[in-house]
């Protein structure tokens, strides 16, 4: 569908192709990981969104298609993908979605106006100064904390959601302790874990957490999440990739 996808980018049909998602064909490119961090998310009729780092726009802009019509705000730092990101808004015909272009930290961005009840990331997942340097800026500053380190990142959602807001993430597993240290610091109690494996028998790769702001101590471990059985994704992440027969509300 050239009239959409331009020279430069690629045109992905997902949801049997209910969803349309643009990507530049170089650069950053969402994975399996946001799709599993949006159902993760539990939003309720009436709830504001945030989501810092929305890259193309594709946790949003999959929750809105999926029959979520709350008002939804995604951030995000790279032009290029700002500009994405809209483009994906239009094609969709997400108009309870907005995009800001900028740096949710900087003073110049008044986020804490508008209040949220739920924020959400799929953040960088490797601290600053670690790891190999992608020769790509775009894919950099999309999985080093460059920009955005963790302890930012729970002190910007603590100021920016109402008490009793929500956060979701995801995050490598070998990072957990940091987390939830860091978390608490910040007044967001973890409420609710769930362990992504790639396949079963083998270690967690990642984990998705729900943390509430000014909660009480206890938290739910749900049962594990696996990506793949051989080669291929597993029935529940299979369901991910279609909104048929999944119930859901749809707000007025």
């Amino acid at each position: 569908m050239p009239e959409i996808a331009g020279a430069d980018e690629t045109l992905e049909l997902l949801c049997d192709e209910e969803l349309k998602i643009v990507q530049k064909k170089e650069g950053y490119r969402f994975s399996v990981d946001a799709i599993l961090l949006a159902n993760f998310i539990h939003l309720k009729k009436g709830e504001r969104l945030l989501d810092i780092g929305t890259g193309c726009g594709i946790i949003p802009i999959y929750m809105m298609r999926k029959g979520f019509c709350n008002n939804m705000t995604g951030i995000e730092l790279q032009p290029g993908l700002f500009q994405t990101a809209v483009k994906n808004k239009a094609i969709n015909g997400c108009e309870n979605i907005e995009f800001i272009e900028g740096d949710a930290t900087s003073p110049q961005i008044d986020l804490k106006k508008a209040r949220f009840d739920v924020a959400v990331s799929n953040p960088p997942y490797t601290r600053k100064g670690t790891g190999r340097r992608s020769p790509d800026d775009s894919r950099h500053i999309a999985r080093h904390e460059e920009h955005l380190d963790l302890s930012r990142l729970l002190s910007l959602t603590s100021s920016l959601l109402h008490g009793k807001g929500r956060l979701y993430l995801i995050y490598p597993s070998t990072r957990i302790g940091e987390v939830m240290g860091c978390a608490r610091a910040h007044r967001m109690e973890p409420k609710r874990l769930r362990f992504i494996h790639s396949r079963e028998a083998e270690e967690s790769i990642l984990f998705l957490a729900e943390f509430l702001k000014d909660g009480g101590a206890g938290t739910v471990v749900e049962k594990p999440l696996y990506i793949y059985k051989e080669t291929d994704y597993t029935e529940e992440v299979r369901s991910y990739y279609t909104f048929k027969g999944q119930e859901t509300w749809k707000a007025s």
